[in-house]
């Protein structure tokens, strides 16, 4: 088989805003069970959402344990062939590539030393463990993560929204192996309900089992996103939602040669979040403009030869924010998926999966945590155990 670039990992940028990590000398390692096997080993780092320039003094690889405790020799990678760099505001660049061999399921971990520069741009992505350690520490073969002060602020955003906020992944945005087995990429497009991992980590774990070595799964999804619409300017986090899941199709999907599906589980927010404190009134959608939305990323992928498996949107009938004409737009909403399901390659019906038969509107409280929108760790175990697998044949 030829050989192509494959994302071991990846995930969607948006804005930090107060989760950000400021401006202090500090070794960023990221480690990777790697999901594919590969021969040599580049990556993408974003600085696209920052307010300043961000100087980085070394970048390391190496295989390790789960841990991140280094179990090969690490290898120095370099942008523009100099190990020490600058990533200007607003940049994304994609560093040189570097001989370095992988087997799928073995554990990797990059090592970044930030001289300089406040981190804003990243995600608070569930699939992946970050170790953050002041100084220079990227070739030293074990380092203890220390907290941040700034982990009490999630901490208490987590209480005060009743849901879960994982540790902010700054800078990184993919990491790739040079595969020559034929794998590719299975990346899910969605939201906080995607991005807090309780399903889609569940998934992984079934598509690494069923196909070893085949499939990477890709979460891009971001807290807050909208098919629609961009984050609100109104909302006090600015960028945190980032931009509509129309306008970063292209960053964050068809940029990337190795997918082969999506997962499209947007839906929630565009119903959800108009009129409330994170966005107006009138940003509210029509169950039919979203599908067509919807039906023409579809279209769209199908062009570039990528196959797009829709999620329909789970009932929140019981969240505060919601309204019978929120609810019935739901409704609405997934029923033209059922009906109009040979515009996809396929449609999987979650709501039902999930539903209270007692209140059709509402989801069961036993599958969802305090906020009555996002499943907890059973409706997530839930929702994956019943994908079919059969789709990504």
């Amino acid at each position: 088989m030829s050989e192509r670039w494959v994302q071991a990992w990846g995930q969607a940028h948006a804005a930090l805003s107060f989760f950000y990590y400021p401006s202090c000398p500090k070794t960023y390692r990221m480690v990777v069970h790697s999901p594919i096997s590969g021969r040599s080993i580049r990556m993408e780092l974003s600085n696209e959402c920052a307010k300043n320039d961000v100087y980085i003094g070394s970048v390391t690889v190496a295989r390790c344990d789960k841990k991140g405790c280094f179990e090969s020799e690490y290898k120095t990678v370099s942008y523009n062939s100099e190990n020490a760099f600058c990533i200007r505001k607003g940049e994304v660049i994609t560093t040189d590539a570097v001989d370095f061999s992988v087997e799928a399921g073995e554990y990797f971990c990059v090592s970044i030393y930030v001289e300089r520069g406040s981190l804003r741009s990243g995600n608070l992505i569930d699939s992946v463990d970050l170790i953050t350690v002041k100084g220079d520490v990227t070739k030293e073969k074990c380092v203890q993560n220390q907290r941040r002060k700034r982990d009490k602020v999630r901490e208490v955003a987590s209480k005060l929204l009743r849901m879960y906020f994982h540790k902010p992944i700054p800078l990184f945005q993919s990491v790739e192996l040079l595969n020559d087995s034929g794998a590719s990429a299975i990346t899910v497009f969605g939201d906080s309900i995607s991005q807090q991992g309780y399903w889609t980590n569940a998934f992984a774990e079934r598509i690494r089992n069923e196909f070893p070595g085949r499939y990477s799964v890709i979460n891009k999804s971001i807290m807050g996103n909208r098919t629609l619409r961009d984050f609100s300017r109104r909302f006090f986090c600015k960028g945190l939602f980032g931009i509509s899941g129309l306008n970063r199709l292209e960053r964050d999907i068809l940029n990337y040669d190795d997918t082969e599906y999506v997962v499209y589980a947007l839906g929630t927010n565009d119903f959800l979040q108009y009129n409330t404190i994170a966005a107006p009134k009138s940003e509210k959608p029509s169950a039919r403009e979203h599908f067509e939305a919807v039906a023409g990323v579809s279209e769209t992928l199908r062009e570039h030869g990528k196959k797009l498996v829709v999620f329909n949107v789970l009932n929140f009938g019981e969240a505060v924010d919601s309204r019978p004409e929120k609810e019935k737009m739901v409704s609405e909403y997934n029923a033209m998926l059922s009906e109009n399901a040979d515009r996809f390659h396929a449609v999987y019906d979650q709501a039902a999966l999930c539903v209270n038969p007692e209140k059709p509107n509402c989801s069961k409280k036993e599958y969802l945590g305090k906020d009555y929108v996002h499943p907890n760790k059973k409706g997530g175990k839930l929702v994956a155990d019943n994908i079919n697998l059969d789709w990504f044949r």
